[in-house]
């Protein structure tokens, strides 16, 4: 990654005079006599791009003071001097000079060569305006998002058409980590600016203001430069013949929540719906109706989930309900892009990347890590939603918080209170025993019991750690406890480079036991199940709502609608008894909604 800096030019049509911002002047001279600006200049020094902003601005806002009859070298004068001071307010002391340019092109980077050879120029002009509105892109993820549309351009190639695309007023281009209208340096695409730090990448000559805080999505500096579509994002044609929706028969249930969901679409005042449908009552289903609707009417529409192992899930099930649907399915390591189309399906991470574009925001495990109690990925979701549009969340277990706001009639709300094979969610038995610490001492009786049940009964388990280390460590002593066995144990959590290779293989039955964190806590079917959860008394990984998730894995097939489920501690605490008494409730009032259906 190399620093790109960029020079203030400032260019006349008659009375006419604007400011710009550009890489290569060499750019700008054929341009602007096409679109009939006779005269240019460029400051013959470069800046980076964000104090490059600030002097863009101030140039813009100088030349409305100006008067435009006044002679080229008065204003020039005026401009200088106010494009000096600026420049030495943010510690810029070196002085330079207006120098026009004239048919012998200022050339001051060699990116103007690029002009040449172009290949599939057509095609890149049309899909950078398919694949730009509604993101906020660096250079790199727009070059790699249209390699992925089948456009194979080089980084200069790409220069160029987005240059002409920002003369034409087109797109925009920002600095990532840029200074806010009180001079305060935040970033552009997750919005932190209590963390920017100076440091000196390896890419850049000097130091650099940095966003830690989404670093694992790229690094993004001052320096690096973020495009967006300007003005009005494009209109998608209602679609006359859609994919037809196949669906898997829906119960009762799941029926009247299709009902309230298209409800809550048509009505114009509605913003908010809560889907609140206990583990396994086939939530997801519920809204692919509404997505078609939208579609159908032109509408965009996000599919999102914060977890990666869920959004795989997702991204097939949406294949084979929407047969021959194109969509753009987005999560870390994967990319599939789909231009100008109307759905996206993507983890919450991603809306890094996004801007206002949505008209339709569902949300599935939206009580989930990452996004449940983080106020960044909150405000992104809000930002990428538009200001008309509407957001659905689904969740077995809402906190206090939504269950009041749906209560008070400040969100609608439908509830799905049974499984699809209508049968109660298995209760978990809570057991008291002696557990060891993080150096595994040794494999509590219970656990080898309930591994030698999976084998008597052929069936599968999960045994759910609170950490990562007791996740290796306790995988790493079953083995040794259960040598004759050891093949069919293994761990999972979510740094493991094979996880997603151990998961196939715990779902085809290769696997007995896989040992895991909270990785495995939702989003995931496994049939012949059973589980455990060590140290379930860890209230700050295992909540209420944690652990009626983790036990809401087992029972999902209507061929084994049972199963077990052991919540285990040296102690059983409040919260072990609150989840298995809230796994109760859910079974009351679903035996109640049998009685009235």
């Amino acid at each position: 990654m190399l620093t790109v800096t960029y020079y203030p030019v400032v260019y006349q049509k008659g009375a006419q005079w604007e400011a710009g911002l550009i890489p290569d002047p060499a750019l700008m001279r054929p341009w602007a006599s096409e679109h009939g600006y006779n005269r240019v200049w460029s400051w013959n020094r470069p800046f980076p791009l964000w104090l490059g902003e600030k002097l863009r601005e101030k140039l813009q806002e100088k030349l409305g003071q100006l008067c435009p009859e006044r002679k080229a070298y008065f204003l020039l004068r005026r401009l200088g001097r106010e494009l000096s001071r600026t420049a030495r307010r943010h510690g810029i002391k070196d002085a330079g000079a207006w120098v026009e340019l004239t048919a012998e092109p200022f050339v001051s980077v060699p990116v103007a060569a690029a002009t040449e050879g172009i290949d599939d120029d057509h095609l890149l002009r049309m899909r950078i305006p398919q694949l730009l509105p509604g993101r906020a892109l660096t250079t790199n993820e727009l070059r790699r998002a249209l390699n992925r549309a089948g456009v194979k351009v080089t980084g200069d190639q790409l220069a160029i058409a987005l240059e002409q695309l920002i003369l034409e007023g087109k797109v925009e281009r920002v600095a990532a980590v840029g200074l806010d209208q009180w001079g305060r340096f935040y970033c552009r695409r997750c919005g932190e600016r209590d963390r920017i730090t100076l440091e000196q990448p390896a890419f850049s000559p000097y130091p650099c203001r940095v966003c830690p805080s989404c670093r694992q999505l790229g690094v993004l500096t001052d320096g690096t430069a973020l495009y967006r579509w300007r003005g009005a994002n494009p209109e998608l044609k209602p679609v006359a013949a859609l994919p037809p929706l196949l669906l898997p028969a829906l119960t009762i249930w799941q029926e009247r929540a299709v009902a309230d969901v298209l409800d809550f679409w048509r009505r114009p005042d509605a913003r908010t719906l809560l889907v609140w449908a206990v583990c396994g009552a086939g939530k997801t289903e519920v809204v692919f109706p509404v997505i078609r609707e939208a579609l159908a009417q032109g509408r965009r529409v996000l599919l999102a989930v914060p977890r990666r192992e869920i959004v795989r899930e997702l991204g097939e099930r949406v294949k084979t309900c929407f047969p021959g649907l194109p969509f753009t399915l987005l999560y870390g390591g994967h990319k599939e892009e789909a231009p100008g189309t109307g759905l996206v399906v993507a983890t919450t991470h991603q809306l890094f990347r996004f801007t206002s574009y949505f008209d339709l925001a569902i949300i599935d495990e939206a009580d989930a890590f990452p996004l449940y109690g983080n106020p960044m990925l909150n405000a992104v979701l809000e930002r990428v939603v538009l200001s008309t549009g509407k957001k659905i969340y689904m969740t077995a277990t809402p906190d206090a918080s939504w269950r009041r706001r749906a209560q008070q009639g400040k969100i609608a709300l439908t509830k799905i209170p049974l499984r699809y094979h209508g049968q109660p969610l298995p209760v978990p038995q809570l057991i008291r025993t002696a557990l060891p610490g993080e150096k595994g001492e040794f494999v509590p009786a219970v656990v080898q019991d309930f591994f030698l049940s999976l084998e008597a009964a052929d069936r599968k388990g999960l045994l759910f750690m609170p950490t990562v280390v007791l996740v290796e460590v306790f995988t790493r002593r079953l083995k040794k406890e259960l040598p004759r066995h050891a093949q069919r144990i293994d761990g999972i959590h979510a740094r493991d480079p094979l996880r997603a290779e151990k998961v196939k293989n715990f779902s085809a039955g290769k696997l007995r036991l896989l040992v895991t964190t909270t990785l495995l806590e939702r989003g995931l079917n496994f049939d012949r199940l059973d589980l455990m959860v060590l140290y379930a008394d860890e209230e700050r990984i295992f909540s209420a709502e944690t652990l009626i998730q983790i036990a809401g894995r087992v029972g999902r097939q209507a061929a084994d609608p049972g199963g077990r489920v052991y919540f285990v501690a040296e102690k059983i605490s409040g919260t072990m008894k609150a989840a298995r008494q809230g796994i109760l409730q859910m079974n009351k009032e679903g035996a109640k909604a049998q009685l009235d259906k």
